[in-house]
């Protein structure tokens, strides 16, 4: 069975276009069928011309999948709290109202918000620790490295989470 990797754009800000590449995949035979952090993973198959979409929720379970099963929406790929699904092109969407819509991504939300949090107060320790001094230099040099870890930790956290909330605020204001 062949295999293809592709690179995740980053659903906070490239959901539509994402969900754009998968359906374009898919016409040309590759079929998702996972997803890590980085990459989506299809496996060769038959073309075929189906909708993406993606659904954020944290509280899932057996029942959650047969809803959209039932729907005529395949389940595709889970990654934590994001879960892709696939249907014949032109199938009822997901979502048919922009507040149900806007919805989806709290989780999404107050995960990155934690992580954004926990990391920035970890970050602050760090350049606290660093700039008081005192520390022998080979310690200074692993808190430099924590420090640089942690603010990988707080971009990954911090940029999803304002993507999230953005596009949170331009549904609301649609709906309105």
């Amino acid at each position: 069975m062949k295999k293809k990797y592709v690179l995740v754009s980053g659903l906070a800000f490239g959901e539509k276009a994402d969900m754009r590449k998968l359906k374009k995949l898919a016409q040309q035979g590759w079929i998702l069928d996972g997803i890590t952090s980085f990459f989506y993973r299809f496996r060769k198959g038959q073309p075929q011309t189906l909708d993406y979409s993606v659904d954020y929720r944290s509280d899932y379970d057996d029942e959650y999948f047969t809803i959209f099963q039932e729907a005529g929406w395949t389940h595709r790929a889970t990654l934590g709290e994001i879960h892709i699904f696939s249907a014949p092109e032109g199938t009822t969407p997901l979502y048919l109202d922009t507040a149900e819509q806007s919805e989806q991504y709290l989780p999404m939300i107050r995960e990155t918000a934690k992580g954004s949090a926990i990391s920035f107060l970890v970050l602050v320790i760090l350049a606290i620790a660093l700039r008081v001094g005192g520390v022998p230099g080979w310690l200074s040099h692993v808190l430099f490295v924590f420090l640089v870890f942690a603010w990988v930790v707080f971009v990954f956290n911090f940029m999803p989470c304002i993507g999230f909330m953005v596009r949170r605020l331009r549904m609301a204001r649609a709906g309105q």
